[in-house]
């Protein structure tokens, strides 16, 4: 039996990464995902409003996510959310590791759930500090490259050399998206998804918790 997993994110461009890492990962245990909060168009655009802002207002206060969710029939719920503003939303700035932001930035999501919905079926993909720095590994395997936080999106760009560009204002453009799915193609299986994620402690949280998912349903 197929298992379903929303997605409540930034941007479409943020949700079509987590779809693709998502069902690439689990590809064996029948998992596809949905998106939750933005909505996505029959075109593929994004439907509504995203943003950091958007996460919050949908995971928060009202049971509008458990309602959903039920409704859809997920299984699981990712929240994505960036930290390169994460002042903007009641963090430090400042951090002295990768998992201590990490872990300030779950505790302020966690504290905004709804105490309803069960805590076990989140999946928290935190970008540290894009989701763009995620991509990296799928394009070399220099180590320092890999291991950046910071200006990602023109990383991404310099690697990318003639097939193209993103960035912050037109990566939900529809001309970005064969982008994307261009970097992601780069990886295809399981293990090799497992091992870049390494580069990045939101990134191997994401796989980890993924791979307790495996668990869960043997």
């Amino acid at each position: 039996m197929s298992i379903k997993i929303g997605i409540v994110c930034e941007g479409i461009s943020d949700y079509r990464v987590l779809k693709y890492i998502t069902e690439r990962y689990l590809r064996d245990e029948d998992v596809y995902v949905i998106p939750l909060k933005p909505k996505e168009t029959a075109y593929g655009t994004q439907d509504g409003f995203g943003s950091w802002q958007g996460v919050l207002e949908y995971i928060k206060g009202d049971d509008q996510m458990i309602v959903e969710a039920v409704k859809e029939g997920c299984r699981y719920v990712i929240v994505h959310i960036d930290t390169d503003v994460r002042d903007q939303y009641g963090v430090p700035k400042d951090f002295e590791s990768e998992k201590e932001l990490h872990e300030n930035v779950k505790s302020k999501l966690t504290a905004l759930v709804h105490t309803d919905f069960d805590p076990n079926l989140l999946i928290f993909a935190i970008a540290i500090h894009e989701t763009e720095c995620w991509l990296i590994p799928f394009l070399t395997e220099d180590k320092k490259s890999c291991s950046k936080i910071d200006s990602c999106v023109n990383t991404v760009n310099k690697l990318l050399k003639d097939k193209g560009f993103i960035d912050k204002d037109n990566k939900n453009a529809e001309k970005v998206r064969p982008i994307y799915q261009y970097i992601l193609n780069q990886k295809r299986k399981a293990k090799d998804i497992k091992k870049l994620s390494a580069y990045n402690y939101g990134f191997a949280y994401f796989i980890n918790t993924l791979d307790r998912i495996k668990t869960d349903l043997h």
